[in-house]
Protein backbone atom coordinates (compact mmCIF):
# COMPACT_ATOMS: atom_id res chain seq x y z
CA UNK A 1 0.00 0.00 0.00
CA UNK A 2 2.10 3.10 -1.34
CA UNK A 3 1.42 6.23 0.13
CA UNK A 4 0.46 9.27 -1.81
CA UNK A 5 -0.07 12.45 -0.19
CA UNK A 6 -1.13 12.82 4.08
CA UNK A 7 -3.15 15.74 4.65
CA UNK A 8 -2.36 17.33 8.08
CA UNK A 9 -5.03 19.34 10.07
CA UNK A 10 -3.99 21.10 13.46
CA UNK A 11 -6.96 22.54 15.90
CA UNK A 12 -7.75 23.34 19.27
CA UNK A 13 -4.98 24.71 21.23
CA UNK A 14 -5.51 28.07 23.67
CA UNK A 15 -6.90 30.18 20.24
CA UNK A 16 -8.65 27.20 18.17
CA UNK A 17 -7.46 28.21 14.96
CA UNK A 18 -7.37 25.85 12.57
CA UNK A 19 -4.55 24.98 10.41
CA UNK A 20 -4.52 22.49 7.32
CA UNK A 21 -1.21 21.72 4.92
CA UNK A 22 -0.49 18.54 2.52
CA UNK A 23 2.34 16.74 2.16
CA UNK A 24 2.34 15.06 -1.88
CA UNK A 25 5.97 14.09 -1.89
CA UNK A 26 4.96 10.23 -2.01
CA UNK A 27 8.64 9.11 -0.03
CA UNK A 28 7.97 11.69 2.52
CA UNK A 29 4.39 11.44 2.87
CA UNK A 30 5.78 7.19 3.70
CA UNK A 31 7.66 8.36 6.53
CA UNK A 32 4.84 10.62 8.26
CA UNK A 33 2.21 7.91 7.75
CA UNK A 34 4.51 5.74 9.32
CA UNK A 35 5.52 8.09 12.38
CA UNK A 36 1.74 9.00 12.69
CA UNK A 37 0.62 4.95 12.78
CA UNK A 38 3.06 4.21 15.30
CA UNK A 39 2.16 7.46 17.80
CA UNK A 40 -1.13 6.17 17.51
CA UNK A 41 -0.63 3.00 19.38
CA UNK A 42 0.39 5.95 22.05
CA UNK A 43 -2.27 6.67 25.28
CA UNK A 44 -4.02 10.00 23.41
CA UNK A 45 -4.54 11.71 26.69
CA UNK A 46 -5.69 15.15 26.52
CA UNK A 47 -4.72 18.22 28.16
CA UNK A 48 -6.81 21.85 28.11
CA UNK A 49 -6.04 23.47 25.03
CA UNK A 50 -4.49 21.01 23.77
CA UNK A 51 -3.85 20.73 19.77
CA UNK A 52 -5.68 17.78 17.93
CA UNK A 53 -3.72 16.35 14.84
CA UNK A 54 -5.63 14.59 11.81
CA UNK A 55 -3.96 13.00 9.52
CA UNK A 56 -5.62 12.25 6.15
CA UNK A 57 -3.47 9.49 4.50
CA UNK A 58 -4.43 8.70 0.97
CA UNK A 59 -3.20 5.81 -0.42
CA UNK A 60 -3.80 4.02 -3.96
CA UNK A 61 -7.03 2.06 -2.49
CA UNK A 62 -7.71 3.65 0.40
CA UNK A 63 -8.21 7.07 2.49
CA UNK A 64 -7.34 6.63 6.59
CA UNK A 65 -7.93 8.95 9.06
CA UNK A 66 -5.91 9.26 12.58
CA UNK A 67 -6.23 11.59 14.96
CA UNK A 68 -3.91 12.40 17.37
CA UNK A 69 -3.57 14.45 20.49
CA UNK A 70 -0.53 16.78 21.17
CA UNK A 71 0.41 14.61 24.32
CA UNK A 72 0.62 11.47 21.56
CA UNK A 73 3.21 13.29 19.35
CA UNK A 74 6.48 12.22 20.00
CA UNK A 75 9.31 14.63 20.20
CA UNK A 76 11.12 13.70 17.12
CA UNK A 77 7.84 14.12 15.20
CA UNK A 78 7.08 17.90 16.36
CA UNK A 79 9.64 19.88 14.37
CA UNK A 80 8.56 17.76 11.07
CA UNK A 81 4.84 19.08 11.72
CA UNK A 82 6.04 22.51 12.85
CA UNK A 83 8.31 22.31 9.63
CA UNK A 84 4.80 21.49 7.64
CA UNK A 85 2.48 23.94 8.69
CA UNK A 86 5.32 26.60 8.50
CA UNK A 87 5.10 25.75 4.53
CA UNK A 88 1.80 26.27 4.74
CA UNK A 89 2.08 29.88 5.97
CA UNK A 90 4.86 31.04 2.85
Amino acid sequence: MSVQRVVVTRSGGFAGLTVTTEVDDPEEAERLSAAVRSAAAQPPGRARDDFVYEFTIVTESATDRVELTGAQLPADLRPTLQELLNRRAR
